[in-house]
């Protein structure tokens, strides 16, 4: 399991770029967005994407809780019958 970073990141060029290109093509070329849509922006992308990952651990979860059930089921059934047949 990795460890958690409490740290909040920061936008890197790059995503400023891509978002200025977004808010421009939303707004059209006379419209200007300040450093908070910007932000706002950013902390919406991040959001859904740690919403992805919680996403991808809880069905990963409930698939091994699946399984253990299932092993579980077996290891009954396994003991019922060792218990009948003796």
């Amino acid at each position: 399991m990795s460890k958690l970073n409490y740290e909040v990141p920061q936008p890197t060029t790059e995503d400023l770029e891509r978002i200025g290109k977004l808010l421009r093509h939303i707004g059209g070329e006379h419209v200007v967005w300040g450093a908070k849509e910007s932000l706002d922006v950013w902390v919406i992308e991040q959001r859904a994407k740690l919403d992805q990952q919680m996403s991808e651990r809880i069905y990963r979860a409930s698939w091994a809780l699946v399984l253990a059930t299932v092993g579980l089921v077996v290891c009954t059934a396994a003991l019922i019958w060792a218990t009948l047949v003796d």
